[in-house]
């Protein structure tokens, strides 16, 4: 059974008040400012003011905030923030933004932390960039990251599968782990729901236990605010997509000590795929009570329901990467059978999130979810790995046999993530510091059949003539589950910061009709930056990963072997004025028992010995004037295989080099103010398909958008690989190949009130 919320309180947590008065704090000021709970100024009644910090506290508090923030400024070259009057608040790390350059994150400290004193590679998608790039899934809002290949595998109904830094990353919602990237019937989370997607590329797992060397992927769900606002919108675009949408959020009491917000998505569309749709429910209800300035306690509850079929229909080289007799094959094809293909995943979850400051020096946080998780998968894919080199059953070569399969699961997931945080000095040093305990469970159950459809299917002219599906027979149920206590510091010396973290995870793997199975591992984080007074701070990292896999269906041998990696990296942070960030990386990685597709079945894994990653990044985000924004992005990427199965090869999945650029421009100056236009081009270069036999050519799209504002409406109209580029995303040595999406148009009409 999931253990639930209440048993899953810290007690480390619970004496925390007691260690408060222990101790004596002194407050930092050698550091950035400390960040309040910025969202919500809460109007006190006499009770909650008793409760409160003193006014003349509070006061005194604020006051130091802005001389430390001066201070800092003047360090740092940059010009010290001006004061923020009710509307035009502090940035936080979980919180609106506004434009494309965030300044604040707790993905890489779990901390409310400047980007610029975090010694990692960190991007943040804010929800107007997501907008502006008309995203409509979580990895297409990641096109313009650099080290991230988006569309990996092309667009698959069943899931987000980008790449970062030629491996998978770990996808969490809210700072716990929301999927398992390796796996199928999944919580995929809508962009329309999230305020921001947090990209932090290297390993991360001295913070949050099963993280791989890739690092992970933090989305932030919008969350309620004080300043009333909703809208709602509709779409319409290519697939005969239809959407309607709506977001509405403010105040419930007139005081602000409660706070609402509620998102709905309701979508009917078909795909690049025949015959597969992409249906979509979003109900996302949440509620937030701030009964002081000092606590925040926000409960978010979602209802999804997503009906798919199987876009994804992993065909063979020849008619993909290179035509043969009978030409191309069509980039719509739908290789399974419409009697039997269905993909629903229906996922119900509650979050709380709650946050108390005792004092400027120390501040508690707890971060809870329970998910339950059921979903369908049948389908069928053509037999291309008994003979990748021939797989046709006749001389023409035409006609594929099919593998047929079904399985159904549900699934009970519960995280919890408790920490406390403290701020104080030692001497010349200032800390803030981090101690927490976190839990993350999982309970499986699953039935699965396969078969195997000998009758010839023709992949130009098909006919869909039925099957015979397999009967589904009951896995072993799989039970789950990790526990990490970790510990950060968070230290400034000067012009210098360190940032220092050890981590230690006990995972149990209880496989039905087998042993138990227990593991334990400690990891690392070492990280040392130097602010140079021209706004340029230079950093080095050493970091460690542990990565468990959870999850049954994932491994051809059962339960994964826990995948283990470290990096070092070496990096700058430069802001060389206001409204510009330029990030640069370069990085060495190892992993251990990578997975990697198993030849004779792409939907599960093996694991090979160890792979090298080696590559920079340069990113640059910049505002060139108030009317023209411009994200630069170029990565390159040297990905071997070490040991194992095809040691000395190149890793599959893996562009060698990636480039991007997008501009937005207002036309203010021409006398149009409601009228915006915007661009981007991708370039993807070539990859390898795992046994350097094949390689995948480079392709480059591009992408526009255009928007007229007049009041309260917005209507907006954007299209990606406008030319209608075919290209192909990945070939694999088993056999199989992807398509990129065509053309696509969306657009639509919003009004805000």
């Amino acid at each position: 059974m999931p253990i639930t919320p209440a048993r899953a309180t810290n007690p480390f947590v619970a004496m925390l008040p007691m260690l408060a008065t222990m101790m004596t704090i002194t407050p930092v000021e050698a550091q950035s400012p400390p960040q309040e709970l910025p969202p919500v100024m809460v109007e006190q009644s006499q009770r909650q003011t008793a409760r409160s910090r003193p006014a003349r506290h509070r006061q005194t508090a604020a006051a130091t905030q802005r001389l430390t923030a001066q201070r800092a400024a003047t360090r740092s070259g940059a010009a010290a923030p001006a004061a923020t009057g009710p509307s035009e608040r502090a940035e936080s790390a979980t919180g609106p933004v506004r434009g494309y350059l965030a300044n604040q994150s707790a993905t890489g400290t779990k901390t409310d932390t400047p980007l610029r004193e975090t010694p990692q590679s960190i991007t943040v998608v804010t929800a107007d960039r997501i907008t502006d790039q008309g995203a409509t899934t979580v990895q297409e809002t990641l096109r313009y990251v650099p080290g991230v290949y988006a569309d990996a595998y092309g667009p698959d109904s069943r899931g987000d599968f980008p790449r970062f830094r030629g491996q998978d990353p770990n996808i969490y919602l809210d700072g716990t782990r929301v999927n398992n990237t390796s796996s199928f019937n999944e919580w995929r989370p809508d962009p329309y729901t999230l305020e921001r997607v947090e990209v932090l590329r290297g390993p991360s797992s001295v913070l949050y236990g099963d993280t791989s060397t890739a690092g992970l992927l933090n989305l932030i769900s919008k969350r309620p605010q004080a300043e009333a606002a909703s809208e709602i919108g509709v779409q319409y675009g290519s697939f005969n997509r239809k959407q309607t949408q709506f977001d509405t959020t403010g105040k419930l009491t007139k005081d602000g000590e409660w706070l609402y917000r509620f998102i709905g998505v309701f979508r009917d569309s078909d795909s690049q795929t025949d015959y597969v749709k992409d249906n979509r429910i979003v109900l996302a209800p949440s509620l937030t009570w701030r009964p002081t300035n000092d606590t925040s306690w926000t409960v978010l509850g979602t209802y999804q329901k997503d009906t798919a079929g199987s876009s994804t229909a992993f065909l063979p080289h020849e008619g993909t990467l290179y035509p043969g007799p009978n030409g191309l094959i069509p980039v719509q094809r739908f290789a399974s059978d419409p009697s039997w293909d269905y993909y629903k995943t229906e996922t119900g979850a509650i979050s709380s999130l709650f946050e108390h400051r005792f004092s400027d020096g120390l501040t508690v946080r707890q971060n809870l979810r329970y998910a339950h998780v059921e979903g369908i998968y049948r389908t069928m894919y053509p037999d291309v790995y008994s003979n990748p080199e021939n797989p046709f059953l006749d001389a023409e070569r035409r006609t594929v046999a099919r593998f047929i399969y079904g399985r159904e699961t549900a699934k009970d997931i519960f995280t919890s993530d408790s920490n406390a945080e403290l701020k104080f000095a030692t001497g010349a040093l200032t800390h803030k510091a981090l101690f927490g305990i976190d839990y993350r469970s999982q309970k499986e159950r699953a039935s699965s059949g396969t078969g195997y459809d000998d009758r010839p299917f023709d992949l130009y002219a098909p006919v869909y003539s039925g099957v015979v599906p397999p009967a589904l027979s009951a896995e072993p149920d799989v039970r789950q589950s990790q526990l990490g206590l970790y510990a950060q510091d968070q230290i400034r010396l000067g012009r210098w910061l360190a940032v220092l973290g050890i981590r230690h995870d006990f995972v149990t793997n209880d496989l039905q009709g087998a042993p138990q199975e227990n593991l334990q591992a400690t990891t690392g984080r070492a990280g040392l930056m130097y602010e140079l007074p021209f706004g340029l701070t230079p950093y080095v990292t050493y970091a460690q990963s542990f990565n468990p896999i959870f999850g049954s269906g994932v491994c051809s041998t059962g339960i994964c072997a826990p995948q283990r990696g470290e990096m070092v990296e070496v990096g700058f942070k430069y802001n060389p004025l206001p409204g510009t960030a330029i990030n640069g990386a370069i990085y060495d990685t190892i992993e251990r028992n990578r997975l990697t597709s198993d030849p004779d079945n792409p939907l599960l894994s093996i694991q090979t010995g160890k792979v090298r990653i080696r590559g920079a990044e340069l990113e640059v985000l910049t505002r060139v004037t108030s009317e023209l924004d411009l994200i630069g992005a170029y990565s390159y990427i040297d990905a071997r295989v070490e040991s194992g199965d095809n040691a000395g090869k190149h890793v599959e999945v893996v562009p060698e080099h990636q480039a991007s650029l997008w501009a937005k421009y207002r036309l203010s100056w021409f006398g149009l103010p409601g009228i915006t236009v915007g661009g981007g081009v991708r370039y993807v270069g070539q990859s390898w398909d795992g046994a350097d036999i094949i390689r995948t050519p480079d392709y480059t799209l591009f992408d526009a958008m255009v928007r007229y504002e007049n009041g309260p409406w917005r209507f907006q109209v954007n299209a990606s690989n406008l030319a209608d580029r075919r290209h192909v995303t990945t070939c694999l040595a088993r056999g199989d190949c992807f398509y990129g999406i065509g053309r696509t148009v969306l657009s639509s009409l919003t009004y805000r009130f």
